[in-house]
């Protein structure tokens, strides 16, 4: 009786084990399940390391999913073609704009589905993707201005250091200027009179 026991509390806990696997499946969408929906194709020319079943989210909600990946050959260029599976409830309007965002520090890849107005899109529909900005392309770039910025200071100094001379007889006549302008101000506030006197001989 006592062995029949162990074996009944440990084929539990293996149905037990069997059932928490099979809802963190289903939770975490591993095993597709067959509802209403329709699909959309996005073209990018770059999709950074997103993946298959990659989320796919309207306006922030997470609604569908990446159903596959399509390479193609355009002429003399190389695009790829994202089918994108949403749920006939979600749906995306004339205006959407679909991107690749990056969902938090794991930098997991998804699609960005923006959408506000305009008539619905219709099933099957292709849209052209909003290139994605790699972080190494930023900070490329962002090393380039700082180069940039570096040598336009290196030339500003030498036209000032060039021309120092010029420059402090420029300031010397606009602060002289500036005193006789000031002089003049202080004296017609302290004679208003002035104004409306006539010069000699007119």
């Amino acid at each position: 009786m006592k062995k029949y026991g162990n074996e009944f509390k440990v084929g539990l806990f293996v149905l037990a084990c069997v059932g928490v696997l099979i809802f963190i499946t289903f939770r975490t969408g591993k095993v597709d399940i067959k509802k209403p929906g329709y699909f959309l194709y996005a073209t990018f020319d770059e999709i950074a390391g997103l993946t298959k079943k990659a989320p796919v989210m309207l306006n922030g909600l997470e609604v569908g999913k990446v159903d596959d990946i399509i390479v193609s050959y355009d002429n003399d260029a190389t695009k790829i073609t994202l089918k994108l599976w949403l749920p006939v409830q979600a749906k995306a309007r004339e205006d959407a704009v679909i991107s690749i965002k990056t969902l938090g520090l794991m930098g997991e890849k998804y699609i960005q589905i923006a959408s506000h107005g305009g008539n619905f899109i219709k099933p099957e529909t292709v849209i052209v993707g909003k290139s994605y900005m790699d972080l190494d392309v930023l900070m490329e770039e962002a090393e380039a201005l700082t180069e940039e910025a570096k040598k336009l200071s290196a030339n500003l100094n030498y036209t000032v250091t060039g021309n120092q001379d010029k420059i402090s007889s420029i300031i010397k006549n606009l602060e002289s200027t500036s005193k006789n302008v000031e002089e003049l101000t202080a004296d017609l506030k302290n004679n208003p009179w002035k104004l409306l006197s006539k010069p000699k001989g007119r």
